[in-house]
């Protein structure tokens, strides 16, 4: 694919100062995108201000107007802005309805391509061995997993009503600087010496670094075998959690992992998911522990085919690049 394929091109980009979204922007505005780079609160995307072609502008994708408004005279839309936790009417409102306003407002400025970015937990946790982009949904009660799996339905009824080309990658688990979830995070559970974690760690996890997501986003914006498609995002073949969190505990300059007796979560872990329930946040507890121990591989053979998209960021690579973010941040030490 060639990279001049958006220069000039003016990309109306949500969650614009998020991870991912900040990312997106940067390599799209270098590649000679015009980025309209939408944020709820523009202060938070300080670290695009100096950029060139990166225009920040206010805006909110549960407000319908506003997303008319904003829409105009773009070219494409990359909508990446989501809830990731919260009640399952807080996150309708944001992850349904809100992905409703966007491909609407796309619709008004007939734009050529939209890429919805979801997630591999439209499928649920309790599918094993290969899953394809063919499988059935089984978000099961998760709010999360159940809104990204009706937000790409709403992307499919209303590109097809309104003749809107769309695009839907499904990433997995998104690490890399700036991640809180997958590398933040983690990062603090690896340097714990040993690492607690539930069993030894043989589960397979489904890293993807933030590069590789935004490689796939600009091939799902501009090659024709795009259109209409999902693809998973994901790493294919899956690495293990002690691949996974053991290297970032080498990053601390430790190997020693503790593992935790699976058994006792399992008893316990329906108490806590009647909690969540009762707070109106399920997450299948349960059903996530076995998760954590199934192999599972989410297969990326439909973009490899179909786009020529292929993962180039090693698990090892990927977070050795992590290390001078977790410096800044005050958490790793030489």
């Amino acid at each position: 694919m060639n990279n001049s394929d958006l220069s000039g091109q003016r990309v109306l980009l949500t969650g614009a100062t998020g991870f991912l979204g900040g990312a997106t922007a940067v390599i799209l505005a270098g590649q000679g995108a015009q980025v309209r780079a939408l944020a709820r609160r523009p202060e938070k995307g300080v670290f695009l201000k100096s950029r060139e072609n990166i225009e920040i502008v206010q805006g909110d994708i549960t407000d319908a107007e506003r997303m008319r408004s904003v829409s105009e005279g773009c070219d494409y839309v990359v909508h990446v802005a989501a809830a990731l936790g919260g009640t399952l009417k807080y996150q309708e409102r944001m992850n349904v309805e809100g992905t409703r306003n966007v491909m609407l407002g796309a619709a008004s400025a007939g734009v050529k391509r939209v890429v919805h970015v979801s997630s591999i937990a439209v499928y649920g946790y309790h599918y094993e061995g290969d899953i394809t982009e063919d499988f059935i949904q089984k978000p099961g009660r998760v709010p999360y997993n159940i809104t990204k799996s009706q937000a790409e339905m709403v992307v499919r009824e209303i590109g097809t009503a309104h003749d809107v080309p769309y695009s839907i990658i499904r990433p997995g688990m998104i690490y890399g600087p700036r991640s809180n979830a997958w590398t933040k995070t983690i990062f603090r559970l690896a340097r714990l010496r040993p690492t607690p974690f539930l069993g030894d760690g043989s589960g397979f996890v489904h890293p993807i670094y933030v590069d590789d997501v935004v490689s796939m986003i600009v091939a799902a914006l501009t090659h024709p075998m795009a259109v209409g498609e999902a693809f998973n995002c994901s790493a294919d073949p899956a690495p293990t959690w002690r691949a996974f969190i053991g290297g970032y505990s080498q990053l601390a300059g430790h190997s020693r992992w503790l593992a935790l007796p699976v058994f006792p979560m399992k008893i316990i872990s329906p108490l806590i998911e009647t909690l969540l329930t009762l707070r109106g946040e399920p997450q299948e507890l349960p059903a996530l522990i076995t998760f954590l121990s199934a192999h599972k591989t989410y297969r990326t053979t439909k973009a490899q085919e179909l786009l020529g998209w292929s993962a180039q960021v090693s698990l090892q690579t990927g977070i050795q690049r992590c290390a001078p973010w977790l410096r800044e941040q005050g958490l790793l030490h030489e």
